[in-house]
């Protein structure tokens, strides 16, 4: 039998997980559609019972990482506390069953469970709110690249491999210590991006966002720069390299708390 991976012990390690963990997933669910169904139905209320396309999206890119953060952030918590820990270090499966557990809840299964909850509740307030007849509303359609809705599938894999890692590496308060170490990244990358973009296009009236495009001034005349589509693939790649790292550093810290 491999030390590494074994497909009938991880299939055990993956039920025991499962029915010990099975009521709090279930309540996470239930605060997860609370959660979806009051940002839904405040906007319709605010909106004389429309749901704009637009909006379901908004609600999904913002919602999907920010839950998934904080449920991702809860599923190494038991290395905190010591007796739970060595229940946790000692259990006969091998560092990458474990790893894969929690992946695969975390990450796969979350936005499955998500995506599931997320129709269910915008089908209902949908069906409930009153628009105008000449503005009906319509359901969002996730692989609509038009909508963007995309666009929460990206953020969420970069959030989830930055919180897995902090999940792993702080023994308590994983979340608020990963949120802060995160947002500092986010303002060192802000404060620089400017300055650098100014320095590679030796322009000192121009303006940008993270990741976003460009705009400067020459001879009093207004430029956008904008990605190719090239260039949008290649930071694509650069994300899941990225991604890909921030997972096997969070496999390799579950190793050494096991050594």
């Amino acid at each position: 039998m491999s030390n590494t991976f074994n497909l009938t012990r991880f299939i055990r390690l993956f039920k025991k997980h499962t029915l010990e963990h099975a009521k709090t997933y279930l309540l996470s669910t239930s605060v997860l559609a609370g959660i979806i169904a009051i940002a839904l139905a405040l906007f319709a209320f605010t909106n004389e019972g429309r749901l704009a396309v637009q909006i379901q999206a908004i609600a999904f890119i913002d919602i999907l990482p920010v839950a998934g953060s904080i449920f991702t952030s809860l599923v190494f918590a038991d290395l905190g506390d010591k007796r739970k820990a060595n229940q946790v270090l000692t259990l006969p499966a091998s560092h990458l069953e474990k790893f894969l557990v929690t992946w695969i809840y975390s990450f796969v299964i979350y936005q499955l469970l998500f995506i599931g909850v997320f129709y269910l509740v915008d089908w209902i307030i949908i069906g409930i709110s009153h628009p105008p007849i000449n503005d009906p509303n319509k359901m969002i359609n996730i692989l609509d690249l038009e909508q963007r809705a995309y666009m929460a599938f990206i953020v969420y894999a970069i959030f989830h491999g930055f919180t897995l890692l902090g999940a792993i590496f702080f023994e308590k308060l994983h979340f608020i210590k990963t949120a802060f170490i995160f947002f500092i990244y986010i303002l060192v990358f802000t404060v620089i991006n400017t300055p650098m973009l100014q320095f590679i296009i030796g322009k000192s009236e121009l303006r940008s966002a993270v990741f976003q495009q460009f705009s400067f001034t020459d001879n009093k005349r207004g430029w956008d720069i904008w990605a190719t589509d090239n260039m949008n693939h290649t930071t694509l790649i650069v994300f899941a390299i990225a991604v890909i790292i921030l997972w096997l550093s969070a496999f390799f810290r579950l190793k050494e708390k096991e050594i």
